[in-house]
């Protein structure tokens, strides 16, 4: 019965190992703030054009929403990555108790 409780509290151990790096990653991921500069150089560019011109308001708009689903999406994949985090925590603090007691 022992063994069967170690090997569960290091598998699990090794879960949340995996969990917390895993959360790790994805907030420290950088794959969408060169969006986000790209799209902010290019704002300014479209505010500069004539606003005569019929084009050019409906792609600042859409820069603009394309800004703020962008700004959306990083807050919700931190999001994802601070749960991970708190679950690899628990996984660990939980395989703890078990091989613990």
């Amino acid at each position: 019965m022992e063994m069967v409780k170690l090997g569960m509290g290091i598998l699990l151990f090794i879960l949340g190992i995996f969990t917390t790096i895993s959360g790790l990653y994805i907030i420290l991921r950088k794959e969408y703030q060169e969006a986000i500069k790209t799209l902010s150089s290019q704002s300014p560019k479209l505010a500069g054009k004539s606003p005569v011109e019929d084009i050019v308001l409906p792609l600042a708009q859409t820069s603009v929403q394309l800004m703020e689903t962008l700004n959306k999406l990083i807050q919700t994949a931190v999001g994802v990555g601070a749960f991970l985090c708190l679950l690899g925590s628990g996984l660990c603090l939980l395989a703890y108790w078990m091989i613990a007691n």
